[in-house]
């Protein structure tokens, strides 16, 4: 079987490089690629705060989610407030991850009152920066989200109650199977940047998938050992990759 493709934006907000954007979706459609956009409720990071906010952005979540594009909850505010990895040991800040309780349920609460005032759907959950933990993924379940795009399995698994989508790659690469969802991050993007993701998408739109698709066609198993190794294995194997001079 040969391997299906997941396109995934992260930090979508009203303030995002929409010069960029503008030139990034027509693409898109043009490919009938429908991606996964992680959507901040109410961005209050300074890094994400690229050009003034456009007044329709709300309608136009409506408008990607309408066109069966997957809108994720990408955390409340996207502001880190602690020094943990969580679940994935990415990256060792979080807006979430090792928080009590009762704090994850307030942003969670929050950030879910401003989709639905907005009429958006949380289809999935992207955390800022890889981070989140036990606690997340139980009050996201309370919530009706069973979805966390996130993980370096090689295909959808089921972990602690929810469907993880496996999120593994930040650029495209031919694989022979299994299920790749790639993470771009296009607020700094320029020319070249552009022009290679305009040569992505014309090589790649063929075995694209959407995530709405793969909930409906996928079984998600059980985390087994030969995923877990797997997911433990991946990143070692990134890590190497990065140390080895180029020639």
């Amino acid at each position: 079987m040969s391997a299906r493709y997941l396109l995934r934006f992260d930090d979508i907000s009203p303030t995002m490089n929409w010069r960029v954007w503008d030139r990034i979706e027509p693409m898109l459609h043009a490919h009938g690629i429908k991606p996964l956009l992680a959507v901040v409720p109410d961005n209050q990071d300074t890094k994400l705060m690229v050009e003034p906010p456009r007044a329709d952005f709300w309608e136009r979540v409506r408008a990607w989610q309408a066109a069966g594009w997957c809108i994720a909850l990408h955390g409340y505010q996207h502001r880190y407030e602690t020094r943990d990895g969580g679940l994935m040991g990415i990256n060792a800040y979080s807006e979430f991850a090792g928080l009590a309780e009762p704090v994850q349920r307030e942003k969670l609460r929050l950030a879910l009152a401003i989709f639905s005032a907005q009429g958006v759907r949380a289809d999935a959950w992207v955390a800022p920066a890889h981070s989140f933990d036990v606690t997340t993924v139980r009050l996201l379940l309370e919530q009706g989200i069973e979805t966390i795009s996130d993980g370096f399995y090689f295909r959808p698994v089921r972990r602690l109650g929810a469907l993880w989508v496996p999120q593994q790659f930040w650029h495209f690469r031919p694989m022979p199977a299994g299920l790749w969802t790639v993470c771009l991050h296009c607020n700094g993007y320029g020319e070249a940047e552009i022009a290679r993701l305009q040569s992505w998408i014309t090589t790649y739109a063929g075995r694209m998938a959407s995530l709405a698709e793969l909930a409906r066609s996928s079984v998600a198993r059980p985390a087994n050992l030969l995923d877990n190794g797997f997911a433990a294995l991946l990143p070692l194997l990134r890590a190497l990759r990065r140390r080895v001079p180029a020639k």
